[in-house]
């Protein structure tokens, strides 16, 4: 089952050799890649007494793929502190928030915290001076269906080949249930800077940022159970104190999330021994029936999220709205996303376009692969 538990204990800090593991090199090596931890389990093993029991191969690749990493992650360094530099002179206040906000404020070495892309959170009124300012250094936007995801995302590749992705965030989430759970103006008051990222650079507060690690893998993808998202928890957690952590709990309750987050923490401390106050976990069970709680139900899936959704919006007209969005969604994005987009005839074929799609996304339902 992709050696979670074997995973764990070494992230854990327990002193694991390699015969205990019972698995082959590529296994392990298989697992270090699927749950992302390949350079944290480098950093981990490398310094261990008993190193010299572990395959040549195991170790070797493990030190290669840290030392790639770390030549990416000077790049994407720049390049991120050039982004939010541009960003600020342009008048746009971003949050660097996930993945590489918490490569610079909670892991020992950026490195360990890999990552496809950056994520920033926006005022929404920023939208427009955002997009220009990616444009001017030198990113485009692909197909991306705008008004549906509240997001939109940029890109460009380097003179080095390295792919560079930012995604444009003003609301913290795609899903509607917990898309206003907290704000761009609360997260910016309380956020912190990040030096590493340029002076301009500001990131989640750790009670915020814990917020948002024990909601992401119900919210967005169907409570998976990766080892670094967990990981991820288990240090944010660690840097509250006692009291802190249970106001954290009644607003966990006060946002409606408070199921969802004893779930997440409660795999936390099973994997790595978390640090969770039993008043933290007290709080949090005391929560009343709360709406949220129907994304921890097993086998999950597309349509069920679409429906959650919609369920969530108050008004009969945001939810016409939604629905138009997904199942006919812009002209524009329909050009875009079939690479027709400059084509001079491609608008009298919108309609077979649309017919195609919705017959695509109907069977992907059906077949259980959405």
């Amino acid at each position: 089952m992709h050696a979670s538990a074997e995973l764990s204990s070494i992230l854990a800090g327990a002193a694991v050799n390699w015969p205990s593991l019972r698995m082959t090199a590529r296994e392990f090596l298989d697992a270090c890649a699927f749950h992302e931890v390949s350079a944290l389990v480098h950093t981990r093993t490398c310094h261990l007494s008993g190193d010299r029991e572990w395959p040549a191969e195991v170790r070797d690749t493990l030190a290669g793929l840290a030392r790639g990493e770390t030549a990416r992650e000077m790049v994407r360094c720049a390049d991120v502190t050039g982004v939010i530099d541009a960003l600020a002179k342009a008048g746009v206040r971003a949050i660097v928030f996930k993945g590489t906000a918490l490569a610079y404020t909670v892991y020992e070495a950026p490195v360990e915290r890999p990552r496809l892309d950056t994520d920033i959170l926006i005022d929404h009124r920023d939208r427009d001076a955002a997009r220009r300012t990616l444009e001017r250094l030198g990113y485009t936007a692909p197909p991306y269906c705008e008004e549906l995801f509240a997001q939109f995302q940029m890109e460009r590749t380097d003179r080095f080949g390295l792919r560079h992705v930012i995604d444009v965030h003003w609301k913290i989430s795609t899903q509607r249930m917990f898309a206003d759970v907290l704000s761009y103006r609360e997260m910016l008051r309380r956020a912190v800077p990040v030096p590493a990222l340029g002076a301009a650079a500001l990131a989640p507060s750790h009670a915020d940022a814990l917020l948002l690690s024990c909601v992401h893998p119900a919210m967005h993808h169907q409570n998976a159970e990766r080892i670094l998202w967990m990981y991820d928890t288990h240090l944010l957690a660690a840097r509250l104190q006692p009291a802190d952590f249970i106001d954290w709990a009644h607003c966990a309750r006060e946002k409606r999330v408070a199921a969802v987050c004893a779930h997440h923490l409660r795999l936390v401390r099973a994997a790595f021994g978390t640090r969770v106050p039993d008043a933290v976990m007290t709080v949090l069970a005391a929560a009343a029936d709360e709406p949220s709680a129907e994304y921890l139900a097993s086998q999950r899936r597309w349509h069920h999220e679409l429906a959650s959704s919609i369920r969530a919006l108050p008004r009969v007209g945001d939810r016409v709205t939604l629905v138009r969005h997904v199942l006919l969604p812009s002209p524009e994005y329909m050009l875009a996303a079939y690479g027709l987009r400059d084509k001079p005839l491609a608008p009298w074929l919108l309609p077979a376009l649309y017919v195609h799609r919705g017959v695509r996304g109907a069977w992907k339902i059906l077949a259980g692969k959405k």
